[in-house]
């Protein structure tokens, strides 16, 4: 059984103050006037403010990459050394956070640049327990959190079907079409194909096997997503 106290008084009030020796126990929680919601946190190397990361269970960052898997929070400020502590926001809004190019009101995933979040759906990546509130100003959006979380397991492509356009001429000759993923499906004129049935995928292209005609007669070529 555990015994429950009160909670101390913090000292140290500056979000975005960067501390070289510990201040607080690791773990604290701490609310400002408008209800965001900080736990004061270990640092990591190259964290800058507006970072997303992860933290274990003795409070210890990582900047955020894919496939991770843990409790999430965002570096209020450059808390860049595993010597630095400061504090990291996991409720509320937050102003500050890091993205690729995003749209407003969106889930986020883990993006392919260490601590940003992108709303490109990504399997297993889905950070639970945030989105976004604006679109992304130079790569920094507003997003709101509710006790973020990472767990690789669901999220992104699983129950979710996306359409992308190719670059490609289309036309009788053209079988080269350049997507930025590589799509489940291709569909050609209202005909669709499995990638692994006509189709080759390297290097972001996909090149029709089938006869030139029947990788576009000038009608529409996009791929499937799932």
């Amino acid at each position: 059984m555990s015994n429950l106290t009160g909670t101390s008084q913090v000292f140290e009030g500056n979000t975005d103050a960067v501390h070289t020796s510990q201040l607080e126990v690791l773990g604290k929680r701490a609310w400002s006037g408008s209800g965001n919601e900080y736990i004061y946190l270990q640092g990591v190397g190259s964290t800058v403010a507006g970072d997303w990361v992860v933290y274990d269970e003795s409070y210890a960052t990582t900047r955020l990459v894919a496939n991770e898997v843990g409790p999430v929070a965002i570096a209020m400020a450059a808390v860049n050394a595993t010597t630095s502590y400061g504090w990291y926001q996991i409720y509320g809004v937050n102003t500050v956070a890091r993205t690729d190019t995003v749209v407003a009101d969106s889930s986020l995933y883990i993006d392919g640049t260490a601590g940003r979040a992108d709303d490109l759906g990504v399997a297993g990546d889905l950070i639970l327990g945030a989105y976004s509130m604006t679109a992304d100003t130079s790569n920094v959006a507003t997003v709101h959190l509710n006790y973020p979380s990472v767990s690789n397991d669901i999220g992104g492509s699983a129950g979710t079907t996306t359409l992308e356009t190719p670059t490609g001429t289309v036309n009788d000759t053209n079988v080269d079409f350049v997507f930025t993923e590589q799509p489940l499906l291709v569909c050609v004129n209202g005909a669709c194909y499995r990638v692994n049935n006509g189709w080759t995928w390297a290097a972001g292209t996909l090149t029709a096997t089938l006869t030139a005609g029947a990788a576009g007669t000038g009608g529409d070529v996009f791929g499937l997503m799932t």
